[in-house]
């Protein structure tokens, strides 16, 4: 009678015998085939009627009452209505004993739950839908979603176990169980039983199971970084090349020769295009793009393709787990272009999108950077802002947040508050590099302050001192803290003491395993040159420009040009 509604397109005339027999007969053993059928009657109606279906599930008769609410909780969930849905099965779950028939029911709930991630919680419903005795097959459904619970909570050997079991039986649900049990063992990281299991699916004609295997034991080798990863890739690609998943090995293959040392970029464009042309799956498509982006940089490309790459990809994949990434990486280069507004945008929007995400505080930091390096005339109030967000983070940002903040202090003229700040870094559980730009800083605000009091450039001399030993053997800070003394000497009307703290940059022989110090190194042979020449030492001076020539470093040309002046204007021919 209904199936003949259904047929002339009058569902709503065919509900009505349904509804009887179900009234009559509340315990009848056809009611899951009877719901089942009023059920799909009621999805073709325009508007599906629930009255009748709340009128049972207030009723205590069972085992109507609970497949009542079990189709109620279906239909909530056909509407979006989650929660309601989830509050009709945790009034089946509290019915005493459950019948069997609403073991399916049950069986649902743990769907849901796994889905949400609430693995525990689905484990525990399960265990109650074995309780019920439930049919032969309800009850391998019940051992295979136990089984997804296991390797959600990535519990991959007990996953495995489940699924092999379920994969000897003789039922429906053996070959995706087997298939299922080579992919734990494969997490578990147990090649033999991966092997054996991936043997026994070619055995079955499983053979698209056994070619996905392949693949993910390519790609999880490639993941760990062993050296068989890329080998493993191509052997896939060659036995397999017309996978639907082809285009992920290639991509795999990209990624590979991106990170080898150094980047093998003609490997990377030559995979990228090969995963492009093979019918590319969504996921090979948005890791394409991903990679291009870092390509394009690594190419050397002009700052304008590498924003427009990361652009298309924030279009084309709006909800892709990479999209903090390729954020992160649009600020920067949004940065490096020196566009600020820009940058500071990017980087607040990923801090705003991802709050729990483990970029969020550097995200922070940097957008506060870039609000810094902004000429807005609120830029600066908006950084102390965010690095107030950032120290309450307590994370890895916190102290160079904190000197941040003192930085700006100085620039705002508030220069205890720039103190108290550097001491607060000073005190606490800081790294050497934060505690010393905070030293650092302290003594710049002494001799920022040496024309209010003379003993503030003594103050300013003796943390210098202090910089420079402290930092015997990280060349930038000695060698900045040295030179910003050597300037405090000469202020002084100490020349000679400012030229023997130049001499001492110039003289610094670092580790050979240290990249060269050249900024600080350069600023303090010029300002000794300069000093010699005052005192008509041209020889000494010279011999200062030829030390900085030979240094071959990012300012030689410029000391070869005022050697060669020297010379000639005082006759320094040798």
């Amino acid at each position: 009678m209904a199936d003949a509604h259904l047929q002339m397109n009058t569902p709503e005339a065919g509900d009505d015998y349904l509804e009887g027999f179900i009234d009559r007969h509340p315990i009848d053993p056809a009611l899951p085939q009877v719901f089942a059928k009023l059920d799909q009657v009621y999805r073709a109606e325009r508007k599906p009627p629930r009255n009748e279906l709340e009128k049972w599930a207030r009723d205590a008769t069972q085992p109507r009452r609970g497949i009542a609410r079990w189709y109620l909780a279906q239909s909530e969930l056909r509407a979006g209505r989650r929660e309601e849905a989830i509050r009709q099965f945790e009034q089946i779950r509290r019915t005493t004993p459950v019948p069997a028939v609403l073991a399916p029911a049950l069986l649902q709930y743990a769907r849901l739950q796994i889905e949400a991630g609430k693995v525990n919680e689905a484990q525990a419903i399960l265990g109650e839908a074995g309780k019920t005795n439930p049919a032969t097959q309800v009850r391998e459904q019940i051992d295979f979603e136990s089984g997804r619970a296991m390797y959600a909570a990535l519990k991959f050997r007990d996953a495995g176990d489940r699924f092999e079991t379920l994969g000897n039986n003789r039922s429906a649900i053996a070959p995706v169980a087997l298939f299922n049990a080579s992919l734990a063992s494969l997490r578990a990281d147990d090649k033999t039983k991966t092997e054996r299991e991936k043997a026994e699916l070619v055995r079955r004609g499983q053979l698209d199971e056994a070619a996905e295997v392949a693949l993910e034991q390519a790609i999880i080798a490639a993941g760990r970084g062993e050296k068989n990863a890329g080998a493993l890739l191509q052997d896939f690609v060659r036995r397999f090349p017309s996978h639907p998943r082809v285009s992920e090995a290639q991509i795999a293959l990209a990624e590979i020769a991106y990170h080898a040392a150094p980047p093998k970029l003609d490997e990377v464009e030559k995979n990228l295009a090969a995963a492009r042309a093979a019918h590319p799956t969504e996921l090979a498509v948005e890791h394409a793009d991903y990679l291009a982006i870092w390509l394009a940089d690594a190419r050397g490309a002009d700052s304008d393709r590498v924003v427009a790459s990361a652009r298309d990809f924030l279009r084309a994949h709006p909800n892709s787990p990479l999209v903090a990434e390729v954020r992160l990486k649009l600020a920067e280069s949004h940065f490096r272009r020196q566009d600020f507004a820009s940058a500071q945008t990017e980087f607040e929007t990923l801090a705003q999108e991802n709050p729990k995400s483990a970029l969020t505080e550097q995200a922070l930091f940097l957008a506060a950077q870039s609000a810094m390096a902004s000429m807005a005339s609120h830029s600066l109030d908006h950084a102390l802002e965010l690095l107030t967000q950032v120290v309450a983070m307590n994370g890895e940002f916190r102290w160079a947040a904190r000197n941040e903040q003192a930085a700006i202090e100085r620039r705002l003229g508030k220069s205890q508050d720039a103190q108290a700040l550097y001491d607060e870094v000073l005190k606490e559980d800081a790294r050497g590099a934060e505690k010393r730009e905070a030293l650092c800083g302290k003594a710049d605000i002494f001799f920022e302050q040496a024309n209010a009091s003379a003993a503030n450039l003594d103050r300013a001399v003796g943390i210098y001192d202090q910089l420079a030993n402290e930092a015997a053997n990280q060349p930038h800070w000695r060698n900045q803290a040295l030179f910003k003394k050597g300037v405090c000497l000469e202020k002084e009307s100490d020349r000679d003491g400012a030229l023997a703290t130049f001499y001492r940059i110039l003289e610094f022989n670092p580790s050979p395993d240290q990249p060269p110090e050249f900024f600080w190194f350069y600023k303090a042979g010029f300002n000794a040159a300069r000093l010699l020449e005052e005192k008509q030492k041209w020889e000494a001076a010279a011999a200062i420009y030829e030390k900085l020539v030979a240094a071959n470093g990012p300012r030689s040309e410029e000391a070869n040009a005022r050697l060669g002046q020297l010379r000639l204007e005082h006759f320094l021919w040798q």
